[in-house]
């Protein structure tokens, strides 16, 4: 796949929980222990999103650290990104657990609507590239689980 198909597939990944600046092609190339990578999103001081020559995955560079994958390819982390973008429409359509509630039970009911959330995206992310959300402190583990907490808070 060539960089023109790469940032194409990308401009649709607008809700991807990467804040980092997505870049366009031809992408800035770099290698990390022999391996080259593609710089797909950069977050300056922080991270680089960069996609594997080699093999087509994507993975989380750190500036101070070892390559995390994010996706086992291009076209998991374009359906990740449809899955996280519907699962983040609903915590917005969120309401709340209704009026009638002392404030505790309120929050508890909000706290049980935002683990669903989480659980049932992750279940659904985990049908499509099942190692990406394999380690507890993935790319994608974190994004659903910060979307969730943002429909209990």
């Amino acid at each position: 796949m060539n960089d023109a198909e790469v940032a194409s597939l990308l401009a649709g990944c607008v809700r991807c929980p990467y804040p980092g600046t997505w870049q366009s092609s031809p992408f800035a190339e770099c290698t990390i222990v022999g391996a080259r990578y593609a710089l797909v999103a950069v977050d300056p001081g922080l991270s680089v999103l960069a996609l594997r020559r080699d093999d087509g995955s994507l993975w989380c560079v750190p500036d101070d650290g070892a390559p995390q994958l994010v996706n086992s390819s291009i076209e998991a982390f374009t359906a990740f990104n449809r899955a996280y973008e519907e699962a983040a429409a609903e915590a917005t359509a969120y309401e709340g657990p209704g009026d009638g509630l002392d404030e505790d039970e309120a929050v508890d009911l909000a706290e049980q609507a935002a683990d669903a959330l989480t659980a049932a995206l992750l279940e659904r992310l985990g049908v499509i590239d099942a190692e990406a959300i394999a380690d507890e402190n993935s790319f994608w583990h974190i994004g659903a689980e910060e979307l969730g907490y943002g429909m209990s808070v």
